[in-house]
């Protein structure tokens, strides 16, 4: 048995491949030792890098019984230099940043200050909750799907402001959205290449929006492999006929 986590874009193309290689695969939230019914013979870490601690358990408990637990993370992005990144490293910076970057842009400007967020729907209701949230306009990009939208309602974003659209985007399609919605910060989070973050980045700097970039933040996780190819060569190499779960 294969334990697949997470929801991330690797982890989707990741199932494509393994459902085409006519491997069987379970979707669950979570995991507890006290629900795995049986011992895997490899853990798959696809999962965002703002929600992977959550598996932490999972990953001690493979430590203890010498099972292999593999992260695919996808490799960072160089980011040019420039007055307008503002790099953090976890959420609680993210927030304070915002803070400030919203606080010094009101003043600049003189009029509300709007957030175009593109991390996704994880952290949506503490960016909801936070002190600066009233007085900014969120405006947020997610994947085309009812829950997420749902989400986003259940949060207070106004539903003008929910941009369900299914990626990769171009650099064009980045500045054409982010200049209709009147962005002045972007939120984003390094997801490399395949997660356009260059595009994102590079349509943001040429019209002159902050940018507060959540960077990867650096965890033991074992083995690390950096493509979805780099993956299943090594699943081929060692690990044979087994079915899959995902979490």
């Amino acid at each position: 048995m294969i334990i697949l986590l997470g929801e991330s874009a690797g982890a989707r193309e990741l199932s494509t491949q393994l459902k085409a290689r006519g491997l069987e695969l379970i979707r669950k939230q979570s995991w507890t030792e006290e629900t795995s019914l049986q011992t895997p013979s490899l853990v798959i870490d696809a999962s965002h890098p703002s929600t992977s601690i959550k598996f932490a358990p999972l990953r001690q408990w493979c430590e203890q019984r010498g099972i292999p637990y593999i992260r695919l993370e996808r490799p960072e992005t160089k980011v040019p230099s420039s007055p307008l990144i503002f790099p953090v490293y976890n959420w609680e910076e993210a927030l304070l940043q915002l803070k400030q970057r919203v606080d010094t842009l009101h003043q600049l400007k003189g009029r509300p200050i709007t957030i175009f967020i593109t991390t996704g729907s994880h952290q949506l209701q503490s960016i909801a909750n936070s002190s600066f949230a009233r007085s900014v306009r969120l405006v947020v990009r997610i994947l085309p799907e009812g829950r997420l939208v749902q989400k986003c309602n259940e949060v207070g974003i106004h539903p003008r402001d929910i941009v369900a659209m299914q990626g990769p985007f171009s650099k064009e399609i980045n500045r054409a959205l982010f200049k209709f919605y009147g962005a002045d910060i972007l939120l984003t989070r390094d997801s490399g290449l395949a997660g356009g973050t260059d595009t994102k980045i590079s349509a943001a700097l040429e019209l002159g929006l902050e940018i507060v970039l959540v960077k990867k933040t650096k965890t033991n996780t074992g083995l690390t492999v950096n493509s979805t190819h780099e993956l299943l060569d090594w699943i081929d190499q060692n690990i044979l006929d087994s079915p899959i779960t995902q979490l």
